[in-house]
């Protein structure tokens, strides 16, 4: 019985130390007192798991669920998610605006992107090229 007690102590102490939590995956707090927001991106779509975050610090926690290599950038814009200026050459979104980004998410891969946000409106996107064109992008909205 006493090794029981220490394991369970010893979860306790590691899950504790690893922010055991999982309420900020879905919009909640974050470990270090920010608002996280969980992102998937997929082909051809950026879902995050809610429209809005409170102004500060906010975790996107990116899952790429697409067979391809996404990214997320994050551009504060008073412009409607799909009329972002193209760079017709690169056949990308011209990036005016980009507060942060995370780049080269393989297939299947987890990151976090922390950034600080003022209030305002932004539009999540993935600028690989064409793929912003192929409807990857999502309004996002700083309160």
């Amino acid at each position: 019985m006493r090794n029981f007690t220490s394991v369970i102590v010893l979860l306790t102490v590691l899950l504790a130390a690893c922010g055991g939590s999982s309420s900020g995956a879905s919009g909640g707090s974050a470990g270090s007192g920010g608002t996280a927001v969980t992102v998937e991106l997929s082909d051809f779509k950026v879902k995050p798991s809610v429209p809005t975050a409170k102004a500060g610090k906010v975790d996107f926690q990116i899952r790429n669920t697409a067979a391809m290599l996404h990214d997320l950038k994050v551009l504060k814009t008073d412009l409607d998610e799909d009329k972002l200026p193209i760079d017709s050459a690169k056949a990308m979104a011209k990036e005016d605006g980009k507060i942060g980004a995370m780049e080269n998410i393989p297939a299947g891969a987890l990151r976090t992107l922390s950034l600080d946000l003022s209030a305002g409106k932004y539009v999540l996107i993935c600028n690989v090229a064409g793929h912003y064109q192929l409807g990857m992008h999502v309004a996002f909205k700083v309160e």
